[in-house]
């Protein structure tokens, strides 16, 4: 006879559903794991008992007593920026794609990731992507060592069995002074983030060497936070300028910084025409009329598919190779860096 499914569900057990069903606990467990050898029909009338009285398997306690639940550990921070929100909205459906559940933890700041990186560790997950911070060396090892995967994106993971996929910053940076140079322009400030945010810095450093290798000099404003108040404040000090002495082409190594330049540079008819600005990320917003930013579009689905494809592998999942076109390089650091593409709008000149 079939239990009642009102039953309170905190006092059904597998041991119930093996009862009623009259086969093994290890058939039950079967059933739902995929594993082991079950027969269609047999796995069939397990289910169903199941649902008749109202059991569901606990992947969470699973996951704690044997690791086998599938559980992938996301850890990243500062979700009030645009572009890292998109990014995890990206990655969170690709993870439901692998038939992998996301488990979240939100750092306040960087500073705490290598906290969370460590709690990571407590709820025995298939693996860690990591999104935001920096890996310690030592933690990485810790993650490999107990049989999860590492995988970091736009950082690396320090560790030569994790896998590292970012943005190639620094040729973006470069791209962005060739671009510069080719509209004419000679005095060249950069609107930087702190010095020890890794993509930022990147950025700087290929413009800065790209345009001290055409023998012009640049100026460069560090910034505590990269947002459009920051970037207001930069417009603030470009105003505070004589007039000889401002630059004629501003880099802003992200889009919130440029987009708040704007707002406080600008005049009634847009920033000036002896000025051109690029941006850097692609934010939806520097597509809006009021602003037509020119900016850096990062290879967010190649850097995602490159993801997925070392996943597959640490999961010995069948998949067909993975091809791209897309120009890549790998780093002195292990980094898989992809190249971004240039989003050309109103605050460049048009390309000849």
């Amino acid at each position: 006879m079939v239990q009642n499914k009102n039953k309170e569900s905190n006092s059904v057990t597998s041991h119930d559903v093996a009862r009623v069903a009259n086969v093994s606990q290890a058939l039950v467990s079967r059933a739902f794991s995929g594993k082991g050898r079950i027969s269609p029909e047999t796995r069939a009338r397990i289910l169903k008992v199941a649902e008749d009285i109202g059991w569901h398997p606990n992947a969470l306690a699973r996951s704690v007593v044997t690791g086998d639940a599938p559980l992938v550990a996301v850890v990243t921070a500062r979700l009030n920026f645009d572009w890292r929100a998109q990014v995890l909205s990206h990655l969170l459906k690709s993870i439901q794609a692998w038939h992998l559940k996301p488990l979240l933890f939100y750092a306040e700041n960087d500073d705490d990731v290598d906290r969370l990186l460590g709690e990571t560790m407590e709820w025995r997950t298939r693996g860690v992507i990591v999104m935001a911070g920096d890996i310690r060396a030592r933690r990485a090892e810790a993650i490999i060592s107990g049989g999860q995967f590492l995988a970091t994106l736009n950082r690396p993971a320090n560790h030569p069995d994790a896998f590292s996929v970012a943005t190639d910053n620094q040729q973006g940076g470069a791209m962005a002074a060739s671009l510069l140079v080719d509209e004419g322009r000679r005095k060249f400030l950069v609107l930087s983030g702190p010095q020890n945010n890794w993509a930022s810095a990147l950025r700087t450093q290929g413009f800065v060497e790209a345009i001290r290798s055409r023998g012009e000099s640049v100026i460069i404003w560090h910034n505590e936070a990269m947002t459009m108040e920051a970037g207001k404040e930069c417009a603030a000090a470009f105003h505070g300028l004589r007039h000889h002495e401002r630059p004629d082409a501003v880099f802003a190594t992200d889009d919130a910084l440029a987009l708040g330049f704007m707002d406080g540079v600008r005049g009634q008819t847009g920033i000036p025409a002896d000025l051109s600005l690029l941006g850097f990320d692609n934010l939806a917003a520097s597509s809006w009329l009021p602003y037509q930013l020119t900016t850096f579009e990062q290879p967010l689905s190649e850097m995602v598919g490159r993801m997925v494809h070392y996943i597959n592998l640490h999961q010995n999942r069948p998949q067909d190779a993975f091809c791209s076109t897309s120009p890549h390089r790998i780093g002195e650091d292990g980094v898989v860096y992809c190249l971004p593409k240039i989003i050309q709008r109103s605050t460049t000149k048009p390309t000849p």
